[in-house]
C-alpha cells in the first residue's frame, strides 16, 4: 500500500512539474514577443523611441508590482485558480494587441499583461514546495527554471522568424491562441490539493517556532528576521543586467552593426541556449556546496563582473564576440536568478511563505529591469554603449556585497544557515 502511494505521488509530481513548466515557458513566449515585434511596429506606426520604450517600461513596472502583491496572494489563493487567471489573462492580452494595433490600446493591454503574468511564478514555487519534500526540491527547481529559457529560445528563434517572414501580428496571435488552448487543459488537469488524492502535502504552513496549526509568519517579520532586503538588492542588481541584455541586445547590434532582423533573431537565440548552462551551473554549485546558496551566488556574480569588465574593451569590434559576451554574462546571471528566485524562496515553504518570498524577490528583480531602460539610455546618450558594461560590472560588485550581507551571522533561524 505504501509503495503504491509513493508511486502515485511520483506520477503526480511529474504531472504537476510538467504543467508548471509549460505554463512558465508560455509566459515568456507571451512577453518577449513584444521585443521581437517592436522594431517592425515602430517602423509601421512611426513611433518615437521614447513611445516604444514606454510600453516596455510600463510592462516591467506592472510586472514588478504584480509580483509583490501576487506573491503574497499566492500563499492564500488556491494555486490552480490563481494561475488560471494569469494564463487566460495573458492569452487575451496578446490577442488584443494583434486585433487592435492602436498605441493607447497596446500600452494599456501590455501593462495589464504584466499584472496577469506576475500571478504565475509564486504559485509555481509554492506548487513545488507542496508536491516535493525538502530534500527532493533541487531537481524540480532547476527543471522549472529551464522553462523561462525555453520560452526565450522559442520566442527569439521561432517568433523572430515568424515576424520576419509573416507579420509582427503573428508574433502575438500564435502565443495568444496557444496559451488560451493550454489554459483550458491546465484548468482540467491541475491539482493543488494532494490530500484530496490521499497523498502528502509537503508544505504544511507553520508559525515561527509554533505548531503546524499556527498562522504563517508575517511577511515583514520574515524580511527583518531573515535579512531578505539584502537579497532583494542582489535580485535588483541582477535584474538590471539580465533583463537589460534582453531589452537592449537587438538595439545594440542594430546600431553598431546594422544587422538584419534575421541575424538579430539568430544572435538573440544564443542567450537562452547559453543560459541553460547557467542554470545547470547553479544546480551543480548547489550540490558542490551542500545546498547552500551563498558561495554559488558570489561566484556567479564574480564571474559575470569579470566578463563585464573585459566586454568594456571589446564591445563594438566584432558582432559574434559581442553576442558571445552577452550570452555568457546572461548565463551566469541566470544562475544567480535561479538561486535567488527559486532555491532561497523554497527555504520558506515551511513558514507558508514560499510564494511571498518569490514574489518579493521578483518585484525587486523586475524593478531593476524597469530601471535598466532609463538608466542605460541615459548613460548611452552621454558616453555610448560601452558605458553600460561598466554599470553592469559595478552592479555585480553590489550583488556580491548584498549576498554576503544577507548571509552574515546571525542569519535566519527558521531557514537553515549558510
Amino acid at each position: 500500500m505504501k509503495k503504491e502511494k509513493t508511486t502515485t505521488q511520483k506520477v503526480w509530481q511529474r504531472k504537476i512539474l510538467f504543467l508548471c513548466w509549460i505554463s512558465y515557458a508560455l509566459s515568456y513566449l507571451c512577453r518577449t514577443n513584444l521585443s521581437i515585434a517592436l522594431p517592425e511596429m515602430t517602423e509601421e506606426f512611426r513611433w518615437s523611441a521614447s513611445l516604444a520604450g514606454l510600453i516596455g517600461s510600463a510592462f516591467f513596472i506592472s510586472y514588478a508590482v504584480g509580483h509583490l502583491l501576487g506573491g503574497i496572494a499566492g500563499d492564500r489563493i488556491p494555486i490552480k485558480m490563481f494561475m488560471c487567471i494569469g494564463l487566460f489573462g495573458t492569452s487575451f492580452c496578446n490577442l488584443l494587441v494583434g486585433f487592435f494595433p492602436v498605441y493607447g490600446v497596446i500600452l494599456t493591454v501590455w501593462t495589464a499583461n504584466g499584472l496577469f503574468l506576475s500571478t504565475l511564478w509564486g504559485p509555481i514555487v509554492r506548487a513545488i514546495a507542496m508536491w516535493y519534500p525538502p530534500e527532493g526540491r533541487g531537481r524540480p527547481a532547476v527543471i522549472v527554471s529551464f522553462s523561462s529559457l525555453a520560452g526565450y529560445l522559442i520566442s527569439w528563434a521561432g517568433l523572430g522568424l515568424l515576424a520576419h517572414y509573416a507579420s509582427w501580428r503573428a508574433a502575438f496571435f500564435l502565443p495568444g491562441t496557444f496559451t488560451l488552448l493550454f489554459s483550458l487543459w491546465f484548468l482540467a488537469k491541475m491539482n493543488d490539493n494532494p490530500r484530496k488524492l490521499g497523498l502528502e502535502d509537503f508544505s504544511k504552513p507553520c508559525g515561527d517556532g509554533e505548531s503546524s496549526g499556527s498562522p504563517p509568519i508575517s511577511v515583514w517579520t520574515l524580511i527583518r528576521r531573515h535579512r531578505l532586503l539584502w537579497f532583494c538588492i542582489a535580485a535588483m542588481a541582477q535584474g538590471v543586467i539580465k533583463d537589460g541584455i534582453t531589452l537592449w541586445e537587438p538595439t545594440i547590434l542594430t546600431n553598431l552593426y546594422h544587422a538584419s532582423s534575421a541575424v538579430i533573431s539568430v544572435a538573440s537565440s544564443c542567450i537562452p541556449l547559453f543560459s541553460f548552462v547557467g542554470v545547470l551551473l547553479s544546480g551543480r554549485l548547489m550540490n558542490r556546496f551542500c545546498s547552500k546558496e551563498k558561495k554559488p551566488a558570489i561566484l556567479l556574480f564574480l564571474g559575470a563582473g569579470i566578463c563585464c569588465l573585459i566586454f568594456f574593451f571589446l564591445l563594438g569590434h566584432w558582432i559574434w564576440v559581442d553576442v558571445l559576451f552577452f550570452s555568457i554574462i546572461s548565463a551566469l546571471l541566470c544562475g544567480v536568478n535561479t538561486l535567488l528566485l527559486t532555491f532561497i524562496p523554497l527555504r520558506f515553504s515551511a513558514c507558508g511563505r514560499a510564494s511571498s518570498t518569490a514574489g518579493l524577490f521578483n518585484f525587486f528583480a523586475y524593478l531593476g529591469a524597469g530601471c535598466s531602460g532609463i538608466v542605460s539610455g541615459f548613460l548611452v546618450d552621454l558616453w555610448g554603449w560601452s558605458s553600460t558594461t561598466l554599470l553592469w560590472a559595478c552592479l555585480c560588485l553590489l550583488g556580491i556585497a548584498a549576498v554576503a550581507a544577507g548571509f552574515r551571522k546571525p542569519a535566519a533561524t527558521a531557514a537553515s544557515q549558510n
